[in-house]
């Protein structure tokens, strides 16, 4: 006991707290002269606002920051010496639903969180709903909503019996055996990724680049002349485009048909206008991916599909990105398309995220096949996952495995130098660069966007070669709409370009910095037509990978499912896994097939190596494979790894199957 009081001690103390998040472990620490506040109603956007609300504040106070989708505001102290003092006063005021300190998770600019008041609570499996209930009770929590796509879980609020902070209730309930996971709910601030330069050019190059002009090298593009003889989209096909302000009254845009469940969630309505002085980005992203082919202006990659546009806040939270893609999933969009992330750069997403992305991505779409989406890389030549000078990357949002992260090549066709990189790129889009062009695209029209007028030439960065990428899953639906997401993704990535071989870094197909290579329009809607260039048929396979981090725990079992959604026989199978570990001879590795077989992948191992990376292949090992072959491929396959002694280290990187069908 005494050792598990100093190892929870070690976790958490006044000004720090150390939690799970998703599959990590993040430490917040207090801001120490800042808080946030919700009312009950109303908004505190001054200290008068808040003080004819609260009543008097010992100290004085400034407002600096809000979240305007959770109705928080934030506000730092003169005298960080009061602000405990401040906070326990404001809480027992009547017109306040939450008074939170604040914290950061990192020591980037976009590092700092808010608790909003809620948790996502998940219990295990075989646990009771009158266990449940006491649970809840204990702490002094209701449900507030019931999270159908997190078996088992909840969104809970604080009640008035609840007696401690919804980071400290998350720790002790991180603690208990019949929780699976506790969260507090956070909003964060929202990177976009990119801010134009002056620098100016008259042709979309990025569709068909003929070298022509300084600076552009012939076919540094998507090759979207010869993609469009064989369609330009279809208005059956919508990309949901997530992100700021959209001016839907440009012409490329304002057509009969093309706007489809169009939401604001800034300001909960149905018009997301631009309001603000640089709410320019999401007309420009949505022009590169589906500006309507209408003989003036810019042209998308997709001009004949619909666009649903969605306006965010700029400060997001777990339940507002649950509700931005419920948005996007209840609608039946195709393609959703996100070009930004959390500006934090060690951003885990919440266990909460994670599902409602995955239920998107496999549930979604008219036809439950799943929405196709994309995030961008970065722009800020960092790892996706990793350490740059010593400080902690971790995009989690570009990490998800269900997701396709998008890097940027450059008019050349080399590599944008500011794009991120690293194995969990899927793929890249020609955007700016130095040396390079930039994109032309829609901008917001009149002397607010980036240029004075209906177009801006100076757009570029990650955040256009996500549309543009979003542009060609589209086309690739509009040819066969009954392809799942999974399948979109790996034809892009298999019909992609390896450029820059010489420097590219290329193993098995893949480079860190270009991901599978830079996107090739034609070459995909050729693939998906059940041909390549030279007329033969080639796509009889679906690779699935999960990249875990997962701490693998001592005298324990971790896990790791994968869910296979095509209803095929296996004809062959893959299975890969990297394992790293200091003791890997101490390690029992088999995966669970959806029809309850154990496959027995590796039971101890002396290999001289800190780890299991290995490909095991049913043409290798037929008796290992036997139970599966002929069998339905469908369903939870589920990566079991027993370490059977103490102390040693580990974690499962990734894993994947391919099914060949």
């Amino acid at each position: 006991m005494a050792e598990e009081n100093a190892t929870q001690d070690s976790l958490q103390s006044s000004d720090k707290i150390t939690l799970r998040r998703g599959n990590r472990q993040v430490t917040y620490e207090k801001v120490p002269d800042q808080f946030a506040v919700r009312l009950k109603h109303g908004r505190a956007l001054s200290p008068d606002q808040l003080e004819s609300s609260v009543g008097e504040i010992k100290t004085a106070v400034e407002h600096v920051d809000a979240d305007l989708q959770e109705a928080m505001d934030v506000f730092t102290v003169a005298e960080a010496a009061k602000l405990e003092e401040i906070v326990d006063e404001m809480r027992k005021a009547p017109a306040a639903e939450v008074v939170t300190h604040t914290y950061k998770i990192d020591d980037s600019s976009g590092g700092s969180m808010i608790p909003i008041g809620t948790l996502t609570i998940q219990f295990k499996p075989d646990v009771s709903e009158n266990r449940h209930a006491d649970i809840l009770a204990e702490f002094g929590l209701e449900i507030v909503e019931n999270l159908d796509f997190l078996p088992n879980g909840y969104t809970v609020a604080l009640t008035e019996e609840a007696t401690e902070n919804p980071l400290k209730i998350a720790f002790k309930l991180q603690q208990r055996d019949e929780i699976e996971t506790a969260e507090p709910d956070l909003s964060f601030q929202v990177s976009l990724k990119y801010e134009p330069a002056d620098t100016l050019y008259n042709e979309q190059w990025h569709l068909n680049n003929q070298g022509n002009r300084i600076g552009l090298v012939a076919n540094a593009d998507v090759r979207a002349e010869a993609a469009w003889e064989i369609t330009r989209g279809k208005r059956e096909v919508t990309v949901c485009v997530v992100d700021d302000g959209f001016d839907l009254g440009h012409p490329d845009f304002n057509i009969p048909g093309k706007i489809v469940s169009p939401k604001d969630f800034l300001q909960n309505d149905i018009d997301p206008t631009p309001i603000f002085l640089d709410d320019n980005h999401g007309t420009a992203c949505a022009g590169v991916a589906i500006a309507e082919e209408n003989g003036v202006g810019v042209v998308g990659l997709a001009p004949g599909c619909a666009f649903m546009p969605v306006r965010m806040a700029l400060t997001l939270s777990d339940n507002a990105i649950v509700t931005l893609f419920k948005h996007a999933f209840d609608n039946q969009a195709d393609v959703i398309s996100c070009s930004w992330s959390a500006a934090a750069w060690n951003f885990p997403l919440s266990t909460k995220i994670h599902a409602i992305i995955h239920q998107a991505a496999t549930q979604g779409r008219h036809n439950g096949k799943g929405c196709v989406i994309l995030f961008a890389a970065g722009n800020e030549n960092r790892p996706l996952d990793g350490v740059k000078n010593g400080q902690i990357s971790h995009q989690g949002f570009a990490l998800h495995p269900d997701i396709i992260a998008v890097g940027a090549s450059n008019s050349r066709d080399e590599r944008s130098g500011y794009s991120n990189f690293g194995p969990e790129l899927a793929i890249c889009a020609p955007s700016s660069g130095d040396p390079g062009r930039r994109i032309v695209t829609t901008d917001r029209r009149g002397v607010l966007g980036y240029s004075a007028g209906d177009y801006t030439f100076t757009f570029g960065g990650t955040s256009s070669a996500t549309p543009l990428a979003a542009g060609l899953a589209a086309l690739i639906l509009s040819v066969n709409e009954e392809l799942i997401s999974a399948e979109v993704k790996q034809i892009m990535m298999e019909t992609a370009d390896k450029i820059d071989q010489e420097h590219g870094e290329y193993v098995d197909g893949h480079s860190p910095w270009y991901g599978h290579g830079r996107i090739n329009a034609h070459r995909a809607l050729a693939f998906v037509l059940g041909e390549d260039e030279i007329g033969e048929r080639r796509f009889e396979s679906l690779l699935l990978e999960h990249r875990v981090n997962r701490p693998i725990a001592d005298l324990d079992t971790t896990e790791d499912p994968i869910v296979f959604p095509l209803e095929v026989a296996i004809e062959e199978i893959e299975v890969h896994v990297d394992i790293q570990h200091t003791r890997p001879q101490d390690l029992r590795v088999s995966v669970e097939t959806p029809h309850g077989d154990e496959l027995l992948l590796v039971d101890g191992t002396n290999e001289l190596q800190n780890g299991i990376t290995r490909t095991f292949r049913s043409s290798d090992e037929p008796a290992l494979f036997a139970p599966v072959i002929g069998a339905s491929a469908q369903g939870s396959w589920h990566l079991k790894v027993v370490d059977i002694t103490e102390q040693e280290v580990g974690e499962i990187v990734k894993w994947g199957l391919t099914v060949t069908y």
